[in-house]
């Protein structure tokens, strides 16, 4: 019985081997052409990777001049974009694969331009024909000075007040104030500028009314009266979109060139270079994020120009609820550009380097990502991160519309002692004030940025909070000097009723005939005479128009015959 015990012991086993052994067989027998198959497209990956490539491209090239084809004015941005995409994607790849052999054949010329700087002595000419040109643009408009008279004393205020006056290095700051300079030339004072921002501003309020469609299913009809209901759901979207682009790289691919080109014209390190860049886009809290690994070893200078351009600039979230409060879209755009060389530039001026950068080539410096893994968990996680911001608005707005009220009165109150009960604390220059409150510099700020940076890097705490508050004031004056800018570039349109109506319509006189030009292009004589735009509802505009007719030598102009 004990052998018959053992054999049959040693039988199950056995049988239950052969099943398991049978069904592996089975399994793999299964397997094989489906593992067969994905060695082969392993193999061939990259084959199928440029044959759906192509594909797409094919169908998007067809899509592309079908579009054209159909209606191109239609078609136009669909065209910017793409020539934008071209151009890019051509670069990188130029970069990749000849990057080394452009950069060795440019060499000599390098070498050649540092070697010979006597173009420098040159520069004092060129300066001397700009600060002409300057000073005959502003005699026709004597305030201007007033705004250059500003940024003049910010520069030497700054100066005075520097922590380090000998160490100064005035590259950055003539580059950084060139570059902001340069831009806001080419946004206020030029046509192609002012069509591409103010085209640019309206795609955004475009974009950001699609908010509604979201808050009007939540609150209903409270989004037509309410306020809350109505500006601050455009910052849950507008964060939701941009934590979207981060995760799809557009925003750090973005970044990148513009801290680029401040970082090879100022001289500064790519670590605040990338950051301060990415202020003009993100918030002071969430730019210092893109160089979280490199923050404990940054010098005293780069942290405080860290918080500066964050001090100096305003999140995408928060302009996107600016523009929902009807404030001039493509400024604020300008704005917050023109802001970040200044922002490098003047805190090198009030916290010079006094350190060795441990950070002298961007090639080992990387972008840091968010910790998302799709898509929509990076569009909740943006969405989800506005909570606070909202909070924070509307707490502000609620605080200082009631201080702003109560000034108001005081002063009408005070004023009306002497006369004068017209006196208020309101702001009248619409533009010149959208630069000036661009930014967060605000003492409700420290706090957020001491604890976003300490989170980020701890050891650097001590650094943090003794720089914070020169950084806030560095901050406020990149600010106003955007404002100081703005209100030397900005040329305010003639207020050609007025000048009609107070003018002898003298022959000589440029506004005369700038209005008149103007008058004229907005006349249709098609048998009847009629006024479009502005002047379709003056009164007088016809007396007007026969005087423009008469003087000037403006008869034979086909709108008068």
């Amino acid at each position: 019985s004990e052998d018959t015990d053992s054999d049959q012991l040693k039988n199950v086993p056995q049988s239950t081997e052969n099943g398991i052994d049978n069904e592996a067989f089975e399994m793999g027998v299964v397997s094989r052409p489906i593992n067969a198959t994905e060695k082969y497209f392993k193999a061939h990956s990259k084959i199928f990777k440029y044959v759906v490539l192509g594909i797409l491209g094919a169908g998007y090239v067809a899509y592309f001049i079908a579009a054209c084809v159909l209606d191109f004015q239609r078609a136009t941005a669909l065209v910017v974009l793409t020539i934008l995409a071209v151009v890019a994607t051509s670069y990188e790849l130029l970069m990749k694969y000849k990057g080394e052999s452009i950069s060795h054949f440019l060499k000599p010329a390098v070498r050649c331009f540092q070697s010979n700087l006597k173009w420098l002595k040159c520069m004092r000419t060129r300066e001397d024909v700009l600060l002409l040109v300057f000073f005959l643009d502003t005699s026709k408009r004597p305030e201007q000075l007033i705004s250059f008279g500003g940024v003049c004393m910010f520069i030497v205020l700054l100066y005075l007040f520097s922590a380090h006056r000998s160490m100064i290095s005035w590259r950055p700051v003539f580059w950084g104030l060139g570059m902001e300079f340069c831009i806001g030339l080419f946004v206020i004072r030029t046509e192609p500028g002012l069509i591409a921002f103010d085209w640019l501003g309206k795609q955004v309020q475009v974009f950001l009314d699609y908010t509604k469609e979201g808050s009007s299913f939540v609150f209903g009809d409270l989004i037509a009266n309410i306020f809350a209901f109505q500006a601050l759901p455009i910052v849950v979207f507008f964060s939701s979109v941009m934590s979207i682009l981060y995760f799809l790289g557009i925003m750090q691919w973005l970044i990148l060139k513009i801290s680029w080109v401040m970082e090879i014209t100022m001289g500064t390190s790519p670590t605040e270079t990338l950051s301060v860049a990415g202020n003009i886009f993100v918030g002071q809290t969430e730019a210092p994020l893109l160089i979280r690994p490199y923050l404990k070893e940054m010098t005293k200078s780069e942290i405080h120009a860290v918080m500066t351009g964050g001090f100096a600039t305003i999140a995408g979230s928060v302009m996107g609820a600016f523009i929902s409060f009807g404030i001039d879209a493509s400024s604020l755009i300008s704005a917050s550009v023109m802001a970040a060389p200044c922002a490098l530039a003047i805190s090198k001026l009030s916290y010079p380097e006094t350190e060795e950068s441990a950070f002298k080539a961007e090639k080992n410096i990387k972008v840091a990502c968010g910790d998302e893994q799709n898509i929509l968990e990076a569009a909740s996680s943006g969405a989800s991160a506005s909570i606070g911001l909202v909070a924070n608005i509307a707490a502000n707005l609620i605080a200082f519309l009631a201080i702003l009220a109560f000034i108001n009165q005081a002063l009408s109150w005070l004023g009306g002692m002497v006369g004068y009960p017209e006196i208020t604390f309101q702001v009248r220059s619409e533009i010149i004030s959208t630069y000036a409150l661009c930014g967060f510099a605000n003492f409700s700020s420290l706090g957020i940025v001491i604890g976003g940076l300490s989170s980020i890097s701890p050891s650097r705490r001590s650094d943090i909070s003794s720089l914070v508050l020169r950084a806030m004031v560095t901050g406020t004056c990149v600010s106003l000097i955007n404002a100081c800018v703005a209100g030397l570039l900005f040329v305010p349109p003639l207020d050609c009723v007025g000048i009609f109506r107070g003018s002898a319509f003298n022959a000589t006189d440029l506004n005369i005939q700038q209005c008149c030009q103007d008058l004229f292009q907005s006349t249709v004589n098609n048998g009847n005479i009629t006024f479009e735009g502005q002047w379709s509802s003056i009164p007088n505009v016809t007396l007007f128009f026969s005087k423009c007719c008469q003087c000037c030598g403006l008869s034979d102009v086909p709108v008068c015959l």
